[in-house]
C-alpha cells in the first residue's frame, strides 16, 4: 500500500508529493539527480528531506526546469565518426 505526502500551502490548495523516481520518469531526466544528494545540490533541485525520506513537489520542479531549461536531449553529447 503507497502512502501519498501532501503538502498544504497558504491557500489551502494540496499538491501531492513525488519521490524520485516520480519525478524522473515526469520530467525525463536521470533518475540519480534526484536520488543523489551530491547531484541534487550541485543541480540544485528543489526537494524536502522527511527523515530518510526524499520528496519533491511537480509544480517546483517544472519551474526549476523551466528556469534551467533542462531536457534529457541536452544532456546526452552524441559524437560521430566522420571516417
Amino acid at each position: 500500500m503507497k502512502s501519498k505526502i501532501t503538502y498544504s500551502s497558504a491557500d489551502d490548495a494540496v499538491e501531492t508529493m513525488i519521490d524520485a523516481r516520480q519525478a524522473s520518469y515526469a520530467l525525463h531526466l536521470p533518475y540519480y539527480w534526484f536520488a543523489d544528494p551530491q547531484m541534487r545540490k550541485a543541480k540544485k533541485i528543489p526537494h524536502y528531506q522527511l527523515s530518510r525520506l526524499v520528496r519533491f513537489r511537480m509544480s517546483e520542479l517544472l519551474e526549476w526546469q523551466r528556469r534551467n531549461d533542462l531536457r534529457q536531449s541536452q544532456q546526452v553529447e552524441f559524437r560521430g565518426d566522420d571516417a
